[in-house]
């Protein structure tokens, strides 16, 4: 017989992915205004619900077992689908007439928003940015209600636009051999570490670095960033390159930073997405002008 499910207290999972994301149950408390004997009580009846050590602990340091490791991932999703479920809820409540949109860095929204905002003047639109890591998370727990997406994206129960191409830039220090070249092949970077997006997925890996190149080599792996600002200092530092999509590099013009467009890095999309299981009226609405807009730059 399979054991009872048991009710999982959201407060519990604030404080487990509090400790996790820290790695630390004193600067944890600090951070949720409780006091460290508690925190540390509310985690470990939660282990005891669990039936699971979710971390190993020592005198000097906190450390994810696998099973937290994993927990972590789960609790963070079920937190964003219960603060977006709240939102939603709320929303509908109130009457609000919106939509929330989602981008990533350097997507060119403008012309879409405007467009519908023309069409539907009453509707307040809220700006949320994506990332790499939670781009389909954010469409499926209702974070966003549609979103500018770069490819690849977990697509089960997400539907796609695809609207148009970027170059690709590498992403190099200033007195770097190949900084001033108009263009550079994959080739003439073989020696480059390549900067990892932290938390990506294989696929998304393998698109955004360039993993395997043409001639089915591997690039050396450099460390891994979450932001522009990481990238940037790991790539001033000497630590390995990045290739990134041209309007994220005209975002982040430096004197000690060369971008460098890649002449045979396959271009990146960008696409509109939305939950495929929400299809509200607005965001038809918003697909369709989007679609309408895009059909008149030629980009769709």
């Amino acid at each position: 017989m399979a054991e009872k499910p048991i009710d999982l207290d959201l407060r519990k999972l604030r404080y487990f992915v509090a400790v996790a994301e820290r790695r630390h149950f004193g600067q944890a408390a600090v951070a949720l205004h409780v006091t460290q004997p508690a925190l540390s009580r509310q985690v470990r009846q939660l282990e005891h619900e669990l039936r699971v050590e979710l971390f190993t602990r020592s005198t000097r340091d906190v450390a994810l077992t696998p099973a937290g490791e994993q927990f972590l991932r789960d609790a963070k999703a079920l937190l964003a689908a219960s603060e977006a479920a709240q939102e939603r809820a709320r929303r509908i409540g109130a009457g609000d007439n919106a939509l929330i949109v989602g981008f990533m860095l350097g997507t060119d929204v403008g012309l879409a928003l405007n467009a519908f905002s023309a069409r539907f003047p009453r509707v307040s639109i809220e700006l949320v940015r994506l990332r790499w890591w939670s781009q389909a998370r954010a469409l499926l727990d209702g974070g966003v209600d549609v979103g500018f997406v770069r490819p690849p994206l977990e697509t089960e129960g997400i539907d796609l636009l695809p609207l148009y191409l970027e170059h690709i830039s590498a992403v190099l220090p200033v007195d770097h051999p190949r900084a001033q070249d108009a263009k550079v092949a994959l080739a003439a970077l073989t020696d480059e570490p390549v900067l990892e997006y932290a938390e990506a997925t294989e696929a998304w890996s393998a698109v955004w670095n360039a993993d395997p190149r043409p001639d089915g080599t591997r690039p050396g792996h450099g460390p891994a960033f979450h932001d522009m600002e990481e990238l940037l200092g790991y790539v001033r530092g000497g630590r390995g390159m990045a290739f990134v999509p041209s309007s994220v590099a005209a975002a982040f013009p430096r004197s000690d930073i060369a971008y460098v467009p890649v002449a045979d890095a396959a271009p990146g999309q960008v696409s509109l997405a939305w939950n495929a299981a929400r299809p509200s009226h607005l965001v038809t609405s918003f697909v369709e002008t989007v679609h309408a807009a895009a059909r008149v730059r030629g980009t769709a």
